[in-house]
């Protein structure tokens, strides 16, 4: 790393500045979180908080944990709960490395109240991770404009930026205070026989549409019952909500459903190189992306 951060000396904790860090359950938002406990905890009043989808890769869900365990996160772990019928953003319900949904609960949830998600409804991150991060934050006594919060998005990374990060209270700690790169932090963690044991390709959504062919293509092959949950969201919510052309919406890029990718790839199954450019989320989904 090009420089470290100095962090400020200790203040007593009725003045320590609030800081929420989003873990999202990758590498990098591991080391933001690692980083900040050793650094920031005497300074700051910090809190740790995981958004579960009920789709993220159940390796995803073992490194989260074991990062709490490890470090002392004190990882607060929370789900969206939706409200059918209402004009109500989701809300949240507190749960744990074990009770956590796997079978893509909440996702199905958000599906059934807001259609599929793709690239002009892009509501999964909105409806399952702010805002049941911020009902968390809310209820537990932190008011709007009293805490600041920190995203994992790197030095190397600056286009996922949000230009509005100082009026929405957004910090960047890899990007501003110990500028860190993806080398970095695959460094940090390569010598931990607990570290994240998933290819960046799969993510932590393992079929997300913001993907590009080539990753779905790959993870398809893999795997074929990668695509078993999206062809199950398609089938059940494809109707639900309007679209931006006529027929039902559609998950992926080019206005294409599930079955319609894997019957693609069924069909040039020889072909694997010839898809769009790589691109698109790699090993999580952080808050405020401007990336995707």
């Amino acid at each position: 790393m090009s420089q470290i951060y100095d962090a400020p000396r200790s203040t007593p904790s009725s003045k320590k500045p609030r800081l929420h860090l989003s873990f999202s359950g990758g590498r990098t938002s591991a080391f933001m979180s690692i980083w900040a406990k050793q650094h920031l905890a005497e300074t700051h009043d910090l809190r740790f908080v995981f958004a579960n989808t009920g789709a993220e890769h159940e390796d995803t869900l073992r490194f989260a944990n074991e990062v709490d365990i490890r470090y002392g996160l004190g990882l607060v772990w929370v789900e969206a709960v939706v409200h059918p019928g209402q004009k109500k953003s989701s809300t949240h319900r507190v749960v744990t490395y074990k009770t956590a949904s796997r079978m893509g609960e909440p996702f199905d949830a958000a599906c059934q109240k807001y259609g599929l998600p793709n690239q002009v409804f892009k509501f999964c991150t909105r409806e399952l991770k702010v805002n049941p991060i911020n009902s968390f934050i809310r209820t537990s006594g932190w008011a709007k404009g009293t805490y600041k919060t920190a995203i994992g998005i790197r030095s190397d990374e600056t286009r996922r930026v949000s230009k509005t990060a100082d009026a929405q209270d957004i910090l960047y700690p890899l990007v501003d205070l110990i500028p860190t790169d993806k080398q970095d932090v695959l460094e940090f963690f390569e010598n931990f026989d607990w570290d994240l044991r998933i290819p960046e390709h799969q993510g932590n959504c393992v079929t997300c549409f913001k993907k590009s062919d080539r990753k779905l293509n790959t993870l398809y092959r893999e795997n074929p019952r990668n695509f078993d949950f999206a062809i199950r969201l398609d089938s059940l919510y494809k109707n639900v909500g309007p679209n931006v052309v006529p027929g039902p919406r559609q998950m992926f890029r080019g206005h294409r459903s599930a079955p319609d990718l894997v019957a693609e790839f069924i069909r040039n199954d020889a072909d694997v190189s010839a898809s769009v450019l790589d691109g698109g989320c790699s090993e999580s989904c952080e808050l405020f992306d401007m990336a995707g």
